[in-house]
């Protein structure tokens, strides 16, 4: 799937997501499996991260995932930070923290077990 196919598929959701009248509960899961399928298939790339972002600033406006989301755009920022410094050769070193950090974003966005 093409770059812009993915932003625009993620930017009509939010959007569509934004005319509805009130946003109830199956809407806000829904934009939390949004951004975790979009994570899951970003590792390693800066571009595919940076559209997650509208999800995350989604999840900022929800009470109950606002903690989470503000954790994440962090880890994301540092990321891809991470990802910039490998790619222009300044942070070869970087290597095994871009690793650490991909991990931590993965399980924090890991499906919850099934009981």
């Amino acid at each position: 799937m093409s770059m812009n196919k993915l932003l625009m598929i993620v930017v009509s959701a939010v959007l569509l997501a934004g005319c509805a009248p009130t946003a109830d509960q199956a809407q806000i899961s829904k934009t939390r499996e949004d951004y975790r399928a979009c994570i899951n298939t970003s590792e390693g790339n800066p571009d595919k991260l940076a559209t997650c972002q509208v999800l995350l600033d989604k999840l900022k406006q929800e009470k109950a995932h606002q903690k989470f989301a503000e954790q994440e755009t962090v880890r994301v920022v540092d990321y891809q930070r991470c990802l910039t410094a490998r790619k222009t050769g300044d942070g070869q070193a970087y290597a095994a923290d871009c690793g650490k950090i991909w991990q931590e974003i993965k399980s924090s966005n890991a499906p919850a077990p099934a009981n």
